[in-house]
């Protein structure tokens, strides 16, 4: 990593550079502080590597299956008769619940924030109803559709 020590229109920047490589277009670079990912103008990316590939398995009647398996993604929950699951559409960190169990709820009222990619997203009520269930709390880490809160 090289500092370097920048005077920019009379402001000061104190500036860190990971080491930069033929293989890649993207530094990191730390600015005060504050973590970049930079892309390099001009930079030439790595070659793409072409994929091995395997013969299929002669037909034998039996089935095949990997020896490996694909790790299972977690399903959200799914919501008792009558009830509705209001989901978080992007993985992120629970910033604020709006609600709690017992609440009325309208259409289009934010019950929850949740912080992704450094934004705020409001996350809203589809339909009306009454809080059932609160799934998370706040600070917690939560997956794209994750269950957050459950109406009746």
């Amino acid at each position: 990593m090289k500092d370097y020590s920048l005077k920019i229109n009379g402001h000061q920047y104190d500036v860190s550079i990971d080491e930069i490589n033929d293989a890649s277009t993207v530094a990191n670079v730390v600015v005060n502080g504050v973590s970049y990912s930079v892309e390099i103008a001009g930079g030439k990316a790595p070659a793409a590597k072409k994929p091995h590939v395997v013969p299929a398995p002669k037909e034998t009647g039996l089935s095949v299956a990997p020896q490996t398996a694909a790790p299972t993604p977690k399903v959200a929950a799914v919501a008792p008769s009558g009830a509705h699951n209001i989901s978080c559409p992007l993985p992120g960190t629970v910033l604020s619940l709006r609600v709690k169990v017992g609440d009325s709820v309208a259409a289009g009222q934010t019950v929850a924030v949740v912080e992704a990619m450094k934004m705020e997203n409001n996350i809203d009520a589809d339909r009306a109803g009454v809080v059932k269930n609160v799934a998370v709390r706040e600070g917690e880490t939560v997956a794209e559709g994750a269950v957050l809160i459950t109406l009746e």
